[in-house]
């Protein structure tokens, strides 16, 4: 079956437009072909989100955001979104959906906090929050930072200005203290000059190679040598003398007779040692009795 010409051009038409129509839907957060799980939640600002917008989980996409409408009789925002049906998302009671900052340009995502509780029906409504955003936070930290910048210049300011109004005072003050000691260098040149001619002396005195530092120093090292010297002399000489009054005086003699006494008893105590050491087998005070001289 041939079509004609205009049958064509229909159905080109017709096919142009389901095309449209599906990518204007989807672009829009809305399905075309399947039908996912429908939830809603309220915010008092959605600035930021639009239709389209994603839904995020753990920081995984997981659904859109399909229409953004205002509560009549109130100043609430209702919030319609899907979820991807083969992500198999199960929402529950306690759910929580925060607004977040998606890009630095403004834009915003819905995160969902998936807590326990009983498993949310479709159609069913979260909790909305409004996470705080990037402005206000730069708002909120750099407010006293800019105090006390202002702070800072407003006494700057001050001090610059007392320090201008005092110009002329300061000034003078210089004037005049540099003048009073110009005139007291010019009185006391003389006394200056005969100070430095002083200091020059004895600065070339010091650094003199026969009578400065060095031939000095040198003089003390050898008197210092020198007194070393004498105070072993001196306990040579004062030893000696000990020695020689031991040798010559009365005490090395003693000490002479006690060793030719000491040898005379130990030569009487060899030849009769009868004389000095008893001994009894017996007992009793036998060997306490004097010997009996021989008749």
């Amino acid at each position: 079956m041939r079509l004609s010409k205009e049958a064509k051009i229909g159905l080109f038409i017709t096919t142009a437009l389901v095309v449209l129509y599906s990518g204007f839907t989807f672009l829009q957060g809305k399905t075309v072909f399947k039908r996912d799980p429908t939830y809603y939640t309220v915010f008092e600002d959605v600035r930021g989100l639009g239709t389209g917008g994603a839904v995020l989980l753990h920081g995984l996409q997981v659904g859109k955001v399909r229409s953004l409408d205002m509560l009549p009789g109130q100043k609430l925002i209702r919030v319609t979104f899907t979820t991807d049906r083969s992500k198999h998302i199960e929402l529950t009671d306690a759910t929580v959906a925060k607004l977040v900052n998606n890009s630095l340009l403004g834009g915003r995502a819905m995160e969902l906090s998936v807590k326990e509780g009983k498993p949310l029906p479709n159609g069913g409504t979260i909790v909305g929050q409004v996470e705080q955003d990037l402005e206000k936070l730069l708002t909120e930290y750099s407010r006293p930072i800019l105090q006390d910048v202002k702070d800072i210049t407003v006494r700057i300011h001050q001090f610059m200005t007392k320090l201008v109004e005092n110009t002329d005072d300061v000034c003078t003050n210089l004037v005049m203290m540099a003048q009073e000691l110009r005139q007291a260098i010019a009185t006391n040149q003389t006394t200056l000059n005969a100070i430095g001619k002083n200091l020059a002396d004895a600065s070339g005195v010091l650094a003199d190679k026969e009578i400065g530092w060095g031939p000095l120093l040198a003089r003390l090292n050898q008197l210092a040598d020198e007194v070393e010297d004498m105070k072993l002399k001196d306990m040579a000489v004062k030893l000696n003398t000990i020695l020689n009054r031991l040798a010559d005086g009365p005490l090395y003699k003693d000490l002479d007779q006690i060793l030719i006494d000491l040898d005379q008893l130990l030569v009487d105590i060899k030849a009769n040692p009868s004389k000095y050491i008893r001994l009894s087998f017996f007992g009793g005070n036998a060997g306490n009795k004097e010997p009996k001289d021989n008749q």
